[in-house]
């Protein structure tokens, strides 16, 4: 169908055009802007763009609204535009509850489409839909980060991903689902509409216990806190990765990894960080290039001298991880082998040790051991250490006698991971913040 008033409005104004300067070469219009906007009042424009706009872009994030599909019915030409009355009639019932008339008054005049002779006579319903689902990037994408950002920040990160560390309650939850053999995604898809990936705590929560996890409602906030995406604006649950790793297979690589660097971890738990050095310089030994690769024959060679034996499925697995351009990774598996703290632990080495963090990610290490209290270090308080020796596996846990290399505050995160891995919450709280001398 052919929108003809569009078409006679265009008409009419080259018609007033011509009669004004009959000489006057008419140029070819440039593409419409898929956005279209009126100027408001300057007291209306600060409203609109502090207050309105944000509020209603916190409605639909929370109600998971797609703003253009109230619309659709009434739109029969699909050009993104209604009449007034039915724009009144379609505005989402959640946002007609929020909004005063004058604020749907706003709305109109914002984005209502005039005549040649002033007249709103229909509304750029998809103008709105772009400037709540567009301007506010949580709506666009669950991190709250634009598109550009996050391909910048991929191209700088490990190639190879992190192999979670799980608690034991996430491993109790997990072993649950498994033996409830629960298909968690859907239940959790039912409270977000538009396919974020995120969700409230609250919801987080209630899903979870109407699911059969009422037995440990009191450790569910805990669970939560341990999804909470950090690089989302309102510090939603990423449910998509809880839904991933409770639901994975016991027999998939990833669950065989897991279980395989929990051995690797009591075991250089116990060594201390001069063992997990003495891995390092056994891998670099066979590094001839030094590109940080080795051959997956040198990489067993150098587990056997180190009195570590691997089996050949779990040979493969972990080539199929970390393996490179036909050679493995051992810097990779180095690092995981110290382990990767969860968020709650994260945020309370982050909290202590911020006084040593420089703005460049580097650690200064001079200040590290300054206010360090090795009285407080695990390996310390259980006595298999005395307080030089501590301070020596600090040193050699964080920078791995790495010459050349300067230690960053991961370093030091995956140290702590590595030293508290048979911890407690509530004991690695208090390891960490005592170890700081105030």
């Amino acid at each position: 169908m052919v929108n003809y008033r569009n078409f006679c409005d265009h008409c009419m104004q080259v018609q007033r055009d011509l009669e004004k300067q009959p000489l006057i070469q008419l140029a070819e219009d440039e593409a419409p802007s898929r956005i279209r906007h009126n100027e408001l009042t300057d007291k209306d424009e600060i409203y609109f763009h502090n207050t309105l706009l944000p509020k209603l872009q916190h409605i639909a994030r929370e109600q998971g609204l797609v703003v253009k599909n109230n619309f659709l019915d009434f739109d029969f030409n699909r050009n993104g535009r209604v009449t007034k009355g039915q724009f009144l009639r379609g505005l989402p019932d959640k946002f007609q509850v929020a909004c005063s008339k004058s604020d749907v008054e706003i709305l109109v005049q914002k984005y209502g489409v005039k005549d040649m002779f002033g007249t709103t006579v229909d509304v750029d319903y998809h103008s709105l839909h772009l400037d709540i689902s567009g301007s506010d990037p949580a709506l666009s994408l669950p991190d709250g980060l634009t598109q550009s950002t996050i391909e910048q920040r991929q191209s700088h990160m490990d190639a190879i991903p992190r192999i979670p560390v799980l608690s034991q309650l996430e491993r109790r939850v997990r072993q649950i689902c498994r033996d409830k053999k629960l298909h968690l995604l859907p239940f959790f898809q039912d409270f977000d509409k538009m396919r974020t990936g995120f969700c409230t705590s609250k919801i987080f929560t209630r899903v979870l216990a109407s699911l059969g996890l009422d037995t440990i409602s009191e450790e569910l906030d805990i669970l939560a806190s341990i999804y909470q995406s950090d690089k989302h604006k309102d510090k939603w649950v990423d449910y998509k990765a809880f839904c991933e790793e409770m639901t994975s297979s016991p027999s998939a690589v990833r669950s065989h990894l897991q279980e395989l660097f929990d051995t690797f971890r009591r075991e250089f738990c116990a060594r201390g960080a001069a063992g997990l050095v003495g891995l390092l310089h056994s891998f670099e030994s066979k590094d001839l290039s030094r590109k940080g690769l080795i051959s997956l024959a040198h990489f067993s060679d150098s587990l056997r001298a180190c009195g570590l034996s691997l089996s050949s499925d779990e040979l493969d697995a972990i080539f199929a991880h970390f393996g490179q351009q036909g050679l493995l990774n051992y810097l990779a598996f180095v690092r995981e082998v110290r382990g990767s703290l969860r968020r709650n632990r994260r945020v309370i080495v982050e909290e202590v040790y911020s006084f040593c963090f420089l703005n460049t990610g580097l650690i200064d290490m001079q200040r590290l051991f300054e206010d360090f209290d090795a009285n407080f270090h695990p390996r310390s308080m259980d006595g298999s250490l005395s307080y030089q020796d501590c301070l020596r596996d600090l040193e050699d846990g964080v920078s791995l006698r790495r010459a050349g290399r300067a230690p960053t505050a991961e370093d030091l995160l995956d140290y702590w991971a590595m030293i508290s891995f048979n911890l407690s919450d509530e004991q690695f709280e208090f390891c960490v913040r005592r170890s700081r001398r105030i």
